[in-house]
């Protein structure tokens, strides 16, 4: 019987041995799957936040749908954009500008904001950046969402470049623009004419904007009420603008005579003068006078003014109609700019900062 009882003193330490590595292979199987699991989870957290993120690209991208003259300013600039505007236009009731600011406040202090307002757990956003630049805004958008109630976060950062178009791309350039108008039916513009001011409710004019109507256009064109377009500043002269006095009477321009050089690009500048403190006219005007403006191919005459407008009776301000290159300018003193309805003008003139009349 030795030999027997020597063989089952062994078996004993290889069962114990074979059952050891079970447990350890099934601890390695247990560890190895709950490795697994809490890789997935963490994929899956991952997943959701950078959801989150395009989330928030969406909801950003619907805001600046909703307030379009954001989106071409960068994002430092949308609290000052919205304070900026004037009061007139910010009663015109197109968007709640109090909600619409306290928006841009969060966006503009990049405060986290919850996907959902009631459920903390969904995650929450903010915006990063934004920066226009070419036609292009680069919003640049933060998430995070806590992973499975514990003090964990899952975050991602998500940028994407935004085409922004401008709305007055299909619109031809405006022929006359202005905050307010009170034009008379006799008073004929071939062009767009676009609004600063608010539009009205089209009650008994077609068009939703005081003071001018479809009757005032020559043929076709538009009338475009834009309370939130920026109207551009004064512009000013350059250095090698050829001062001379006012204009009171029949003028040539290039004046004959005179060593009146154009610049590089064949364009004239004159900057104009007062005629005296007390009226303050650049260009004034009596019955009779007339400008008659001879330009050549290729060639433009611009006048900057110091002071105000006025063209009354059979005036004519004209230049060729092939060629209609006269472009005149207000500075921040032109403040009126007064026409009597006979008056005959073939020019571009900029004045934002005048009070346009019609005189009978």
């Amino acid at each position: 019987h030795y030999p027997q009882n020597s063989q089952a003193g062994f078996t004993m330490p290889l069962a114990l041995g074979m059952g050891l590595m079970m447990i350890i292979v099934t601890a390695s199987i247990i560890g190895r799957s709950q490795s697994d699991r809490t890789t997935t989870s963490f994929q899956k957290e991952s997943d959701r936040s950078v959801s989150i993120a395009e989330s928030g690209v969406v909801r950003v991208r619907s805001y600046l749908d909703r307030h379009k003259f954001l989106a071409t300013k960068n994002l430092t600039n949308w609290v000052n954009a919205i304070d900026s505007l004037p009061s007139a236009q910010s009663g015109c009731g197109l968007i709640d500008l109090t909600q619409a600011r306290q928006q841009a406040l969060l966006f503009q202090n990049s405060s986290w904001i919850d996907l959902d307002s009631s459920n903390f757990k969904k995650g929450r956003y903010k915006i990063v950046d934004y920066q226009h630049q070419n036609g292009v805004g680069k919003l640049t958008i933060a998430s995070e969402i806590t992973i499975n109630n514990t003090q964990n976060i899952s975050s991602s950062k998500l940028s994407v470049e935004i085409p922004i178009g401008s709305e007055s791309a299909n619109i031809l350039p405006p022929a006359l623009w202005a905050n307010t108008f009170n034009l008379s039916s006799a008073q004929k513009i071939t062009g767009q004419i676009r609004s600063v001011s608010c539009p009205l409710p089209p009650l008994n004019d077609a068009d939703g904007v005081a003071g001018v109507n479809y009757g005032n256009l020559m043929t076709g064109g538009q009338i475009i009420a834009d309370p939130f377009a920026s109207m551009p500043l004064p512009k000013v002269a350059p250095s090698t603008a050829i001062s001379i006095p006012a204009i009171t009477s029949s003028l040539q321009l290039p004046r004959i005579g005179f060593n009146d050089l154009p610049d590089a690009n064949n364009e004239y500048h004159y900057l104009v003068d007062i005629d005296n403190i007390s009226s303050g006219h650049s260009i004034k005007l009596q019955d009779g006078d007339s400008i008659k403006v001879n330009i050549l191919p290729n060639q433009k005459v611009n006048l900057y003014l110091k002071g105000n407008i006025d063209l009354a009776g059979s005036k004519t301000i004209g230049v060729d109609p092939t060629h209609p290159n006269l472009r005149i300018y207000g500075s921040s003193q032109t403040t009126k700019l007064s026409i009597k309805q006979d008056a005959v003008i073939t020019a571009f003139i900029h004045a934002p900062l005048a009070d346009a009349r019609s005189l009978s």
